[in-house]
This record gives structure tokens, sequence and C-alpha cells, in this order.
């Protein structure tokens, strides 16, 4: 009889993430990409000219944890404001892709769709042909046109959560500071009885009592007011009443606070090339709710987040871990 080796308990533990069931709620943008050659200086002003070759959208902000959980064989619904534009329906089409192995994209039953909105969009300019960046491409601007909600949305989308929420294993809050993440739509997501995660880009102290914040170091150390998370972290996590607090350190990893626990710290998953962050925060929090929801350890589910947050830096923009590559981090160490 042959024993099971560490890459067959690896491909375990990430089957377990899938078949799983995750309210998505949080703020929307598309991603634009503008790809293009720099083939000389503007005689207007001393900037150079960017000649379009390839233009790609993505759903970007909320929607990349929800693609991320699609990607790892789990469903997705997404609650969020997108306008009645070409931006939004852009978004849209993006949002119904096709994910990976033919499974269906993110469920929209809870979009709110305003006529008065304008969908945000992050346009991210291109050039190509030299070298550094992914594949020789270099991002040279982004343009952000950012869309302030009216109360109305705000408030449409925390009953999109009270209606939506007990369907669902879990509820993940993506919280990117564009207003869908009110105090009505916490409460809502409180109030479902479902386990709640929390990817905080805004004020901390609103997610109490809850199940998993994560949050980067530099927020977490503007909320101790203090450089040294390690000693603080387990203050911070009592503080705000969660099961589980975890701190991403980028390159270093991340720190895991736990009720009844010994400060963990997780190592960064080795790459040999970054290309590009954007999104991996993303991956980090759809794979630590899903191993939530699974029933995995804590550490356990860090680790896998580790590994397919090496995974979506290597590529460009916002991108999904398959399970197929996070094992194959895995086994790099």
């Amino acid at each position: 009889m042959s024993l099971a080796g560490p890459a067959d308990a690896d491909l375990g533990d990430v089957r377990q993430l899938a078949g799983r069931k995750v309210l998505v709620v949080g703020d929307l943008v598309l991603d634009e990409y503008v790809t293009g050659r720099m083939t000389r200086i503007s005689r207007e002003a001393p900037v150079p000219i960017v000649e379009v070759v390839e233009r790609e959208d993505r759903a970007g902000s909320a929607a990349s944890p929800a693609t991320n959980i699609i990607g790892l064989g789990s469903f997705a619904s997404i609650v969020g404001v997108i306008g009645c534009d070409p931006a939004g329906a852009r978004l849209e089409a993006r949002l119904r892709d096709v994910g990976v192995g033919g499974v269906a994209g993110v469920d929209d039953r809870g979009l709110v769709r305003l006529p008065e909105v304008s969908t945000s969009t992050k346009t991210r300019v291109l050039a190509i042909g030299y070298t550094g960046g992914l594949h020789g491409r270099q991002q040279v601007m982004r343009l952000d046109d950012v869309c302030s909600l009216p109360a109305s949305a705000v408030e449409a989308c925390a009953d999109s959560v009270a209606q939506l929420a007990t369907e669902f294993d879990a509820v993940l809050l993506s919280d990117y500071r564009g207003g869908v993440i009110s105090d009505g739509c916490i409460n809502a997501a409180r109030l479902s009885g479902r386990p709640v995660a929390v990817d905080s880009q805004g004020d901390l102290r609103r997610f109490h009592s809850l199940d998993l914040i994560k949050v980067n170091q530099a927020e977490a150390q503007a909320a101790l007011g203090s450089s040294d998370v390690l000693a603080g972290g387990e203050a911070l996590r009592r503080e705000l009443d969660v099961r589980v607090l975890v701190v991403t350190l980028g390159a270093d990893g991340m720190l895991v606070f736990e009720r009844q626990a010994e400060p963990l710290r997780i190592p960064a998953v080795h790459v040999s090339e970054v290309f590009d962050v954007t999104g991996a925060g993303d991956t980090v929090i759809a794979v630590l709710t899903l191993g939530l929801v699974a029933g995995l350890s804590t550490r356990r589910s860090a680790e896998l987040a580790s590994a397919a947050a090496s995974v979506v830096v290597r590529q460009l923009g916002v991108a999904v871990a398959t399970p197929a590559e996070i094992v194959a981090a895995l086994s790099q160490g």
C-alpha cells in the first residue's frame, strides 16, 4: 500500500474549498487595461504617446474575491452598485464570464442598478516593448473615475444583504471605502447568523463581533498607533471581539491572531518574480473565508491563502489562483 504524500494532502485540503456558497458584498469597479506601444514624445507636451493595440476589461474591487471563490469551485453571489451606463454593462458582462472548468460566473441577484450612478472605473495604461513588468508591459498611468453613492443605493445594498444572506454559508464584506459597506450592511450581515469575514481598507473598529477580519500591515499599524503589530495584534483582536484577525505583511507573509491561541506567523510562499500585487489581498480573503466555512484550521487556511497569493502576484492585474496552481505553489515552498 502506498502512502499519500504531501501533495496529496495539499490537494485534499484545497478541494475542501470547493462546493461552498459565499455572498460577497462591497464596492464594484470596472478595471480597464489599455495596452500600447510608446513610440515617441508628444509635440504638445513632454509626455510619451502610447499607440493603443489592446483593451481588456476585468471586474475589480469586490468582484475580485468573488471570482477567486468561483475559481476554487465554489459559488459566489455579489451585492454592489453599478450604473445603467456602458461601463456598468461591461462590468456585468465580466461578472457573467464562464469560470474555471466551465462553471457559471458570479451570480448578480444582489446587484443594485441605478441610472443616476456612474459605474466606477479605473483605467490602467500599459506600455509594451520595454524590459520590466509582465512580459515587457509597464504601467505608465492610472486614471480613476470613481462615483460617490447616494443614500438610496447604500440602503438598497443593506436590504439585499438582509434578504439573501441566509441562503449562503458565509458573508464576505469587501470594503474598498466606496460606501457600500455601511453600518446597515454590517448589521444585516451580523444578524444573518452566518459567519462574516471582512477585508477592511477603512475604519477597522466598525467591524466588531464578527468571525474573521483581514487587514494589511499599514492599516493595522494605524489602528494600533504602533508599528509593532506582533506585540499589539492580540489586543486589537480582543478590542474588536473578532474570532480571527489576519494581518498581511507582503513579502513577509502574514500574522494570525486567534481566540485562545498563540499568534502565528505564516511565511510567504517563495516567489521568484512579482509582477503585480493587484488583487493579492482579494485572493487571500477569498481563501480564508472558504477555509473558515470548510472547517479547516486557521493555520491551514492561511497557508493555502499564502500559496494562492503567490500565484496571482505573478500575473497582470486582478487574477485567480486555480486549485492546481495552489498545490504547485505549496510544493515549491
